[in-house]
């Protein structure tokens, strides 16, 4: 129950907060915390590995050497590298989730030891498809810088006037962003319940 409450404090936490890097902490916290209480689970332990490196590796590289404001790149060039970067960190993370299982089948093969345990989760399987929705946003709000800032393709002013106003993906973006951090938090959890351990099973239609 303690458990539950705290998770849920911390989904809203990251959900009100929007604090990129106090989510990303409690996320990395997390994820270690899981591996050592699942320890002997080579599911759960590749999973959270995984997850753990990229978003320890996100969070050093945007916070150091990604440019967020310049005085000499205009605003279009400095939001196409930070839309560009999530696009390319949620696009990793969704390819480290889509072959993890395949990926520990191997590592099992290769040591002689058996596989027939090493399945797809409930878990994982939300966590990949919220990564597609990840991914969906990166390129929205992508694709809208493009469209806001069309003077710096050469596009007649009149026309770029008339877009530069697009901005409701860049309003959006963190907030956005944030309640699925708040999700992608909560699916994380749900490793360590009963229900998000069970074997994803695909609904085939009859």
């Amino acid at each position: 129950m303690v458990k539950l409450v705290l998770v849920f404090l911390a989904v809203i936490y990251s959900i009100v907060s929007q604090n990129h890097l106090h989510v990303y902490l409690i996320i990395n916290a997390s994820l270690l915390l899981i591996i050592l209480m699942n320890r002997d689970n080579i599911n759960v332990v590749h999973l959270c590995g995984a997850l753990l490196v990229v978003y320890m590796v996100e969070m050093i590289i945007f916070h150091n050497f990604i440019v967020t404001e310049s005085d000499t790149l205009s605003r279009m060039a400095v939001n196409t590298i930070i839309f560009s970067f999530h696009f390319v960190v949620d696009l990793v993370l969704f390819i480290l989730v889509a072959l993890r299982a395949p990926f520990t089948r191997g590592r099992l093969a290769a040591q002689g030891k058996p596989y027939d345990h090493v399945y797809i989760y409930n878990s994982e399987f939300g966590l990949k498809s919220l990564f597609v929705v990840f991914m969906l946003i990166d390129l929205l709000a992508l694709v809208e810088n493009f469209i806001r800032h069309l003077d710096e393709f050469g596009v007649s002013t009149e026309i770029a006037q008339f877009f530069s106003s697009w901005t409701i993906v860049f309003y959006s973006y963190i907030p956005v962003k944030s309640v699925l951090l708040g999700i992608t938090f909560l699916l994380i959890w749900s490793m360590t319940t009963t229900i998000g351990k069970e074997k994803y099973q695909a609904k085939v239609k009859a």
